[in-house]
C-alpha cells in the first residue's frame, strides 16, 4: 500500500516537472474579436475605430490582423516565464486557420511590463519584419513612455498596416499574377 502511494505520488510529481507551463484556452487572453483585444483597456473608441477599419482592408486581401494587450503578465497563472513563448501561444491559437495564418499579423503588449511583441506569418520576408520590428521601436516605444498609449497603438498599427502588410499584399498578389505569354511569332 505504501509503495503504490509513494509510486502515484512521484507519477505526478514526474508529469508536472516535464509537462512544463503550459496555458489553456482560461489562462491565455481570449482572442475572439476578430481585430482588437484590448484586454489593457488603453485604447480609445476613435483609435479602436481607426483600427478595426484597417483590418477590415487587411481582410479583403486575406491578411489578417490584431492587436492583443494585457494589463499584466501577472494577471496570468502560471505566470508566463518566456513572453516570446506566450506570444507565439496567442499567435497559434488564434481562431484563423494555417494557410491564413501565414500571412497574418499579431502585435502584443503587456502594459504592466511595457513588453511589446509582433508575430508574423511565415510567408513574410525577412526585410518586412525587420521594418515591423523598426516601427515597433520608433513608434510605440516613445508614446508608451510618454504614457500616450492608444495614439501610440494606433499610429504603430498604421504604420504597420501600411508600411508591411499593404507591401505583403501587394507581394501576393504580384506572385499570383499569371506570367505574360511572349509572342514568338514563328518563321516560314
Amino acid at each position: 500500500m505504501q509503495t503504490n502511494r509513494v509510486l502515484l505520488i512521484s507519477l505526478i510529481a514526474a508529469s508536472w516537472f516535464f509537462a512544463g507551463p503550459v496555458w489553456s484556452k482560461d489562462q491565455a487572453p481570449d482572442t475572439a474579436e476578430v481585430c482588437l483585444n484590448d484586454h489593457g483597456k488603453i485604447v480609445s473608441k476613435s483609435d479602436s475605430a481607426n483600427m478595426r477599419s484597417l483590418c477590415r482592408k487587411a481582410s479583403k486581401n486575406k491578411v489578417h490582423m490584431m492587436v492583443v494587450t494585457v494589463g499584466s503578465l501577472d494577471d496570468f497563472q502560471p505566470r508566463p516565464l518566456s513572453v516570446d513563448r506566450f506570444v507565439d501561444d496567442i499567435f497559434n491559437d488564434w481562431d484563423i486557420d494555417y494557410e491564413e495564418g501565414k500571412d497574418a499579423v499579431l502585435l502584443f503588449v503587456s502594459v504592466a511590463e511595457n513588453e511589446f511583441r509582433i508575430v508574423m506569418g511565415d510567408n513574410y520576408s525577412d526585410g518586412l519584419r525587420k521594418r515591423a520590428a523598426r516601427i515597433i521601436h520608433s513608434s510605440l516605444v516613445p508614446d508608451f513612455r510618454r504614457r500616450k498609449r492608444s495614439r501610440g497603438l494606433r499610429k504603430t498599427f498604421s504604420r504597420l498596416y501600411s508600411e508591411v502588410a499593404k507591401r505583403h499584399i501587394k507581394a501576393l498578389k504580384k506572385a499570383n499574377q499569371p506570367k505574360a505569354k511572349k509572342n514568338i511569332m514563328q518563321g516560314p
